[in-house]
């Protein structure tokens, strides 16, 4: 079969495809550069693997390993979801929170220190905070709150005051960021964020979601009433139409920056709906109550004109026979 056009393979386009493939040298120095990899690689992984066998050998006095095979057979086996850990003594988790009680009812701007705190011990030292529905009963099983014993509520009761007392600084955050709306756009989502997680990390995602849902939706429908209320005049459908027109940019700004800070903070799908029901569904509510209300005002008024015509008319038919 011959190949035509530019695809047709003469002597001079073979030898570009040929001198285009690398040389036997070529080829031996491509292998032997791998291998010199490979050989790096192996020694690097014995010498981690030696390093570990010596701190297992001076940690676990018990269990002493031979050779890097056995510190190989000791990871396999190794059951890290069987470590527990430590208990916190009754005593001194009542003063740890007693003391944070304290600092934020006592001393002033001490919520963004304590916050950092908390965060710090949850991330870097591992101490869990229990994350329930405010109100509710929890279990104390991780290691800050190891406890079994009747006064499980006084703690609860201590975790709770503390955490009602972030999350209020934290709303109030949120809200006062919406109310001057001063800063960069970047800046601003990147605060939000950050104020969202915190939130997350005191409070079940639920619960964070919903309170902030219930903010956004009264922006929502005060920006809404307010760029209707702002026509001058009677209310007609064209100044509704027009007032619902200005405030689209708003809206998308606002809607955008909501994408931006709940993508990484819950799954999408979540986002989504929060969205949907946040905007859509707020958006489409005041609109139907809008219009229901001018067509009730329209039906009255058109009733109003049929009444008056029909008395003009009345007054004109006796106007009629009067001077007949």
């Amino acid at each position: 079969m011959e190949w035509g056009g530019e695809y047709s393979l003469d002597s001079s386009n073979l030898d570009c495809l040929l001198n285009v493939l690398p040389g036997e040298l070529e080829f031996q120095q491509i292998l032997h550069d791998l291998d010199e990899k490979i050989k790096k690689n192996s020694s690097s992984i014995e010498q981690c693997l030696k390093d570990l066998q010596s701190e297992v050998n001076e940690i676990c006095t018990d269990e002493i390993l031979q050779s890097t095979t056995d510190c190989l057979q000791w990871l396999n086996n190794c059951s890290f979801t069987s470590l527990r850990p430590s208990s916190t003594h009754h005593g001194e988790l009542m003063e740890f929170l007693r003391s944070l009680q304290s600092l934020l009812k006592n001393e002033q701007n001490q919520e963004e220190m304590i916050l950092h705190f908390l965060l710090d011990l949850s991330s870097q030292c591992g101490v869990s905070f229990p994350c329930t529905p405010s109100g509710t009963s929890f279990d104390l099983t991780s290691s800050l709150h190891a406890i079994e014993d009747d006064s499980t509520m006084d703690v609860k009761s201590l975790w709770d005051d503390v955490r009602l007392h972030l999350r209020r600084f934290l709303v109030n955050r949120l809200q006062s960021q919406e109310e001057t709306n001063t800063n960069a756009v970047q800046q601003q989502m990147e605060f939000k964020t950050q104020c969202i997680q915190q939130l997350l990390f005191l409070y079940p995602e639920s619960e964070v979601l919903t309170k902030y849902q219930n903010m956004q939706n009264k922006l929502v429908s005060n920006l809404l009433q307010n760029c209707i209320l702002s026509s001058c005049g009677e209310t007609n459908f064209d100044k509704v139409v027009h007032g619902y027109q200005s405030s689209v940019p708003t809206l998308c700004t606002m809607i955008k920056e909501d994408l931006y800070i709940l993508s990484g903070t819950i799954d999408p799908s979540s986002s989504l709906k929060f969205i949907n029901e946040t905007y859509l569904d707020t958006i489409t509510e005041e609109m139907t109550v809008l219009l229901e209300r001018l067509c009730e005002l329209q039906f009255k008024e058109n009733a109003l004109h049929i009444v008056k015509a029909n008395k003009i008319s009345k007054k004109h038919r006796g106007t009629v026979h009067a001077v007949g």
